[in-house]
This record gives structure tokens, C-alpha cells and sequence, in this order.
């Protein structure tokens, strides 16, 4: 019985089916990596590029189903995240690649001396990516090329829920590499059930906590590990002496690009409570500004189906019915699945969407009357994946960040840190397990296998002091009690 049971299964010949294909091209790729165990520099290079040329080259279908996909995905988002993204996460590793490949040198003790120790990065062997959809193609591209470059194999599982976007890549892909170096998945929940239960040597999961916890059971029956990035409610604290229109604008841009569905976006906000009324004046301002006609144009992104779209407007009423009030910022137009910039204010554990991450373009505020304050109500939820703190003040964001644990923290503006390519990205707790980007990236995908090399015959080594018989060597025992290793 599959591990996954909030997915629903196939019947049993369909069943049968998927797990046969996805076991076929599993199995090309294993036999590639154990034919051809460690990929020169040159192959690496020659995969990269590929991989970046493929995505520039048709960067505007790429936005054409995307925009498809979506109903409406903003041409300029997309460029920034999915092509750009892409680009700068594959031309980081070209750049690093033959730094990266290179034995790390560690230290060895003077006892075994005139051996030396080194660290070698090997490829796994078969990597395997679940990508969601709502940056399906730079969350796709970017942990495979990490993959590629550290030597592996890749099987990437794109989400149902982009179906152009996913035939697309899966097509260019196709075109581009062997299925026995390369592929890309389509499908379903089934097909993503059968996916994650594959004996792979790593595997990612980008996507929701629940999800990840069983993904992670599943890869557990294979001994796989996992790089798990998942979510949480990650918060915005604002200094009382920050400039409050600065604060909020930035904020607000966090929260309306790709209308919040963004695993990064801010979640929730606490300003002191003498700027509370600031603040919504400012986030009112700020959504006027980013959209002087109205959010019914090509430069804000519509929530991703009606499903969604129904979840959070649903989370809304419950609020409202609660005794909150809610803010909309815009005018809503439900036809096209646009659901306007929202505050609610100040809702209660009652909420449901107190302790639901959001995913969308709803943003509670909460007030509080100290940075103590507002570090007790940030630890009522788990870790969260980021940390977002507006303050000119060093000594108060060192303060915060002492006593917050998350995934990574930016000061003074948000989103900005997913797109440091040099930084490892990841959540902590509940909200991920592992990092990726950066040489960690490249670890991730990586065996480190120590190597330990000694002199040959005719030299002495510090350990033959050691050998039998034993007689007269308790004084340098004791030296080796105090100073071993």
C-alpha cells in the first residue's frame, strides 16, 4: 500500500503501468551512472550549457504557458524568477564547476604524517526532483542543473497543476538529452505517488509540510535521503522607528508578486502597535501605486485555479465571521481568479488562517508593544522558512535573530535572499530539511568521500611507532592519550 494516502491510487493496471515506465527510465539512468561513474568537467560543462541555451533560447514560450497555465502570470514576474532565475542559477555553476569539482584538503594529524587527506566530491547517481507549480520551471531548472553539475543523473517530476509549461519543458528536454542523462514528468498524483516511492540515490521535494512528511516516509522504504523545502507562516517584525511607508511597500511587493504564491512571501506582519493605522494607510497607498487601473491587468498574477482561489476566500469569511476586519487593497475579479491584496487585522487563534500558510495575496496584521512581544507571538508557530526584520538598528536585529530560528532571515526587504545564488537556501524544522543553491547545492547532490593517501616504501610514517611488539612505548602512549588524534 503506498505510503502517500492522501494521494489517491490508480487502479491496479494503471498502477502497474506508471510504476513500469517511470522504473524503465529509472533504471536507463542507473545503468548510465554505473557505465560511466564520474562525468569529466568537460561533459558537466557541456550539460550546462545545453540546459542554459535551451532556456534562453525559448524563454518566450516558456512565459507564453506559463501565462497560460495561470490564466494570468505576469511577463515581467516570470522573466525576473523563471528565466533569469534559471539563467543566473546555471551560469553560477559553469562559473564554480571546476572549483567545486576539485578535492577539498584537510588537516592531518602530525602522528600519521606524511599522509594527506582530502575530500572528494562523487556524483550519487540518480537524482530525483518534485517541483510544484508555482514556479514550476526555475524550481525545476535550477536543482537539476545543480544535479548535472555535480555528475549526476536527473528525473524531474513537474507539477499537474502546469500542464503547458510541463509538456513544454518535457519537450525541449526531450529534444535536447538523453532520457538515460535527463527527464522530465508529467502527470498526475499517481504518477507523483509512484515517482517519490523510486530507489533514488537523493531526492527533492519542493511543496507543502504535509506533503513533504510523506514524501519523506515514502523515501524512507529505500534508505533515500531527502532535501525537503516546504513552507510556514514567515513572518515580518517592523521596528517602531523604521519608516513605515518604506516598510510597508516592500512588504507588500513580497506579498502581490506572483499574487503570494511564493513559499518565501511574508505571511504575516507585526507592527508596533502605535502603527497599526500607518501601516494600512501605507499598504493602501503601495497597491495604488503598483496598480493605478486596477489588479485586472497583464501586471498581476491571477491565483493559480479556482480551487485556490475559492481556499482563500474562504479563509477570509471564516475571519470575517469571526469578528475580523478585513481590508481589501483592490477590487477582487473573481472571473479571472485575481483575488485583490487583502489585510485582515489583528485575527485569533480562532482563525483558520491563523495557523494555515496562506499561499496567496492575504496578509494578517498583528500588533505588538515590545520586540519581546513580537518574538513570543512569532514563536507560536513553527520554524518558519524565512524571517523578515525592518530595523536600522544592528544591535536589534542581531537581538531577533538570536532568538528566532528560520530558514533564512533578510533585514530591510523580502524575497530577495531565494535569488542570492551564492547563499545555501532551505528551511529548518517544519519548514524544510536540508539546503540547496551555493556549494551546498552542489554538496547536496554529492558523496564526500574521504580519501586518506600515505607515503610509499621507503618512507617513515608517525604510525609504525605503533606497531608490535609493545614494549617501551608507554611514555608515548601517554602523549597520544593527551594529544591523539
Amino acid at each position: 500500500m503506498s505510503l502517500i494516502s492522501a494521494i489517491p491510487k490508480a487502479d491496479d493496471a494503471l498502477e502497474s503501468t506508471l510504476d513500469d515506465t517511470l522504473l524503465t527510465i529509472f533504471n536507463t539512468q542507473r545503468n548510465n551512472y554505473l557505465n560511466h561513474r564520474y562525468p569529466s568537467y568537460e561533459d558537466r560543462l557541456d550539460n550546462l550549457q545545453t540546459l542554459y541555451r535551451l532556456i534562453d533560447l525559448h524563454s518566450a514560450e516558456i512565459a507564453q504557458a506559463l501565462n497560460k497555465d495561470f490564466g494570468c502570470r505576469a511577463v515581467q514576474e516570470t522573466e525576473m524568477v523563471e528565466i533569469i532565475g534559471s539563467l543566473s542559477s546555471i551560469r553560477y555553476l559553469m562559473k564554480n564547476l571546476r572549483r567545486f569539482m576539485a578535492a577539498q584538503k584537510r588537516h592531518t594529524s602530525i602522528w600519521f604524517l606524511p599522509a594527506t587527506n582530502k575530500v572528494h566530491l562523487q556524483p550519487l547517481g540518480v537524482i530525483g526532483v518534485m517541483a510544484p507549480w508555482n514556479y514550476s520551471v526555475h524550481l525545476t531548472i535550477a536543482p537539476v542543473a545543480t544535479a548535472l553539475a555535480a555528475g549526476n543523473r536527473v528525473m524531474a517530476k513537474m507539477s499537474e497543476l502546469t500542464p503547458c509549461t510541463s509538456a513544454l519543458l518535457n519537450r525541449l528536454i526531450t529534444d535536447a538529452f538523453d532520457k538515460d542523462t535527463l527527464a522530465i514528468i508529467e502527470g498526475d498524483a499517481d504518477i507523483s505517488r509512484a515517482f517519490s516511492e523510486l530507489p533514488f540515490d537523493h531526492l527533492l521535494f519542493t511543496g507543502s509540510t504535509a506533503v513533504g512528511k510523506k514524501i519523506a516516509l515514502a523515501a524512507a522504504q529505500n534508505l533515500t535521503p531527502v532535501t525537503l523545502e516546504l513552507s510556514g507562516k514567515s513572518p515580518v517584525i517592523i521596528d517602531k522607528n523604521y519608516p513605515i511607508e518604506e516598510a510597508a511597500k516592500r512588504t507588500l511587493w513580497g506579498k502581490v508578486f506572483n499574487a503570494g504564491q511564493t513559499c518565501i512571501a511574508p505571511d504575516y506582519v507585526l507592527v508596533h502597535e502605535d502603527k497599526l493605522l500607518e501601516f494600512v494607510r501605507a499598504a493602501r497607498k503601495t497597491v495604488t501605486d503598483f496598480y493605478p487601473n486596477g489588479i485586472d491587468t497583464g501586471d498581476y498574477t491571477a491565483v493559480i485555479n479556482r480551487q485556490h482561489f475559492n481556499r482563500l476566500q474562504s479563509l477570509l469569511d471564516d475571519a470575517k465571521a469571526k469578528g475580523c476586519e478585513i481590508i481589501s487593497l483592490a477590487k477582487t475579479v473573481e472571473q479571472t481568479h485575481k483575488l485583490a491584496p487583502t489585510l485582515v487585522i489583528q485575527p485569533t487563534k480562532a482563525c483558520e488562517l491563523f495557523d494555515e500558510e496562506l499561499f496567496g495575496p492575504v496578509l494578517p496584521v498583528f500588533t505588538y508593544n515590545d520586540i519581546d512581544d513580537a518574538i513570543k507571538q512569532v514563536d507560536a508557530h513553527p520554524d518558519p522558512l524565512a524571517l523578515y526584520i525592518f530595523s536600522k538598528q544592528k544591535t536589534q536585529v542581531a537581538y531577533i535573530t538570536q532568538r528566532i530560528r528560520a530558514g533564512s532571515t533578510l533585514v530591510n526587504d523580502t524575497l530577495l535572499q531565494y535569488l542570492q545564488t551564492d547563499l545555501p537556501f532551505g528551511g529548518v524544522g517544519n519548514s524544510g530539511n536540508g539546503k540547496y543553491h551555493g556549494r551546498e547545492g552542489f554538496e547536496a547532490f554529492s558523496n564526500k568521500q574521504a580519501t586518506v593517501k600515505q607515503r610509499g616504501l621507503g618512507h617513515f610514517t608517525g604510525i609504525k611507532l605503533l606497531y608490535p611488539p609493545y614494549s617501551g612505548l608507554a611514555k608515548l602512549m601517554k602523549t597520544l592519550i593527551r594529544k591523539w588524534p
